[in-house]
């Protein structure tokens, strides 16, 4: 099942060896992967290093140790804490105006996408969180429901590797819609009443499965958004 290990470091190879099986179907979620002692054997290393492998891929959330069962595969990579995107970006000085054209990017398609495939269901949960941003009391709070919202959307298009870049960025764009609600929020010339209007016009445009509104009401909500006022994210 799995091959010899030569030079390199040991556990990176047991790391890549097992996201490359996942990456060919060999491994799927919910696999159980063979007992430790069987796997030190067919890698033919150590328990320690075996252990440290299996550590780093249960912190990448692709691995779940049950106890008295054994090493699982799983896919809770969208919800680990670790997201490597939001890291490199940093790494590599990343700006602001790079983190609204990847939302242009996405919004832009997704929320046709959600005109075109949103259900009556879909459309009532933009229409709750659209409510409870509004009755938010706190800039933080609103900050939350408008980063929900448009979570929500990319979610109707069921798209998963949209979506999972857009998770995988979510600490970017939680620190960017939280700025831009709060310049809203406390500058009266850019009222949040303005945010409230632009997500209700997506929300009619996607309710009448009007493609090309839902775009141009989601442009028109990007583009109102100054990234010379918001701070180095």
């Amino acid at each position: 099942m799995f091959m010899a290990i030569e030079n390199k470091k040991i556990s990176q190879i047991v790391i890549e060896q097992i996201q490359e099986m996942i990456m060919k179907g060999e491994l799927k979620a919910g696999d159980q992967l063979p007992p430790e002692r069987i796997m030190t054997e067919q890698f033919e290393i150590g328990r320690p290093a075996l252990r440290e492998a299996l550590k780093a891929l249960e912190v990448l959330g692709l691995v779940e140790r049950r106890h008295g069962l054994g090493n699982y595969i799983v896919n809770n990579v969208e919800s680990n804490f670790f997201k490597p995107l939001s890291l490199s970006f940093k790494l590599n000085n990343g700006n602001v105006q790079e983190i609204l054209q990847l939302r242009f990017l996405i919004e832009t398609f997704t929320v046709r996408e959600a005109a075109k495939m949103a259900t009556t269901e879909d459309t009532f949960r933009l229409k709750e969180k659209q409510k409870t941003m509004i009755e938010a009391e706190s800039p933080h709070e609103k900050s939350q429901c408008d980063k929900d919202f448009h979570f929500e959307i990319v979610r109707i298009c069921k798209n998963g590797l949209i979506l999972s870049t857009f998770e995988n960025a979510s600490y970017l764009l939680e620190n960017f819609i939280g700025q831009a609600v709060y310049l809203s929020y406390f500058t009266a010339e850019d009222s949040i009443d303005r945010i409230y209007e632009e997500h209700q016009n997506i929300i009619n445009a996607i309710e009448k499965r009007d493609a090309d509104l839902a775009a141009s009401f989601m442009n028109i909500h990007l583009n109102n958004i100054r990234p010379e006022l918001l701070h180095e994210i």
